[in-house]
């Protein structure tokens, strides 16, 4: 079984970040256009705030690198430790409407909150009934006062309050519906429904903000609409909801109803992925992390034009 099957080419303008300088000049515009940076340490997930700054964390530094929208880094934000403004192994960051960055502190069984300046503000210890809740990624409700975390230490859902308190939860192991086999990334969409990667049971669940089950995106599989091992989820503000497996090296692309509609990233086009992993979607552009690679591509994605008609036999 190959992942081509019945997946449909497409053409993007795509421009890819990482280090601390320019390796190129910027996209043209030109469909399949590619600018590279370089030196990015395990990039595992991106998030977009005011001014387009471009959050990336760097899990191998213990850091959150931020680029300005034209791909300049300016800062780091944090550096290894357990102390304030400190971070160690994180994987996730959620960014809320007024710039503020949570970061997934997974080594330190919290998140870290700093300001849209980058100035640290404060931690927020993770516990569900006096255990500690081990965070892979956060994602900020619209109105910026709920925190949705994925904890797969425990293979749940947890919301908190923007000052940590738990508020609720839901999950647990299994299979069924609104269960888990370790939760990834997660992502909110303008209704506050709740999107969620459930990596070993090779799907996508979208729940509402309380946590009612409404909708399971794909199965195992090496075809369209199927995944192997997914990672990264972003769901755009048109409703499209883009899935990364970072085993095929592919984002996967479905509407608001769970339909597959497209692909990116198939091999022998300009557009490929190294292990893509932790997305975000803001306005036109979709921000794609290559952990393995050091990089975090910027695209614009484009449907694939319709098929042609096929002519009519002549008479």
């Amino acid at each position: 079984m190959t992942h081509k099957q019945n997946i449909l080419a497409l053409t993007i303008a795509i421009l890819t970040l990482a280090g601390s300088a320019l390796a190129q000049e910027m996209s043209t515009g030109v469909p399949n256009q590619r600018t590279e940076f370089d030196g990015l340490s395990m990039p595992s997930d991106v998030g977009v705030g005011k001014g387009d700054q471009i959050y990336v964390v760097e899990g191998g530094n213990h850091q959150i690198a931020v680029f300005d929208a034209l791909g300049t880094r300016v800062i780091s934000l944090g550096m290894p430790g357990s102390d304030d403004g400190q971070l160690l192994g994180p994987l996730g960051v959620g960014i809320s409407g007024k710039g503020e960055v949570y970061v997934a502190d997974k080594g330190n069984n919290r998140l870290v909150m700093f300001d849209a300046k980058g100035k640290f503000r404060r931690s927020i210890p993770l516990e569900e009934e006096g255990d500690d809740v081990v965070p892979v990624d956060v994602a900020v409700s619209p109105k910026g006062k709920e925190l949705y975390v994925t904890a797969n230490n425990s293979h749940k859902v947890l919301v908190f309050s923007n000052k940590g308190e738990l508020l609720r939860s839901w999950g647990g192991e299994g299979e069924d519906d609104g269960q888990f086999r370790f939760p990834a990334t997660i992502d909110i969409d303008a209704a506050g429904n709740v999107y969620v990667v459930d990596v070993l049971n090779a799907r996508v669940q979208k729940f509402d903000p309380a946590g009612t089950h409404l909708l399971t995106i794909g199965e195992l599989g090496g075809k369209a609409g199927t995944f192997f091992r997914p990672k990264g989820i972003a769901v755009d503000g048109t409703g499209k909801i883009y899935v990364s497996d970072s085993f095929l090296g592919v984002i996967q692309v479905f509407d608001a109803a769970g339909e597959f509609l497209y692909v990116i990233g198939e091999e022998g086009t300009a557009t490929v992925f190294e292990t893509p992993v932790g997305m975000t979607a803001k306005g036109t552009r979709l921000y794609v992390t290559q952990m393995l690679a050091g990089k975090v591509a910027v695209l614009e994605p484009q449907a694939p034009p319709p098929p042609a008609p096929a002519e009519e036999a002549a008479e």
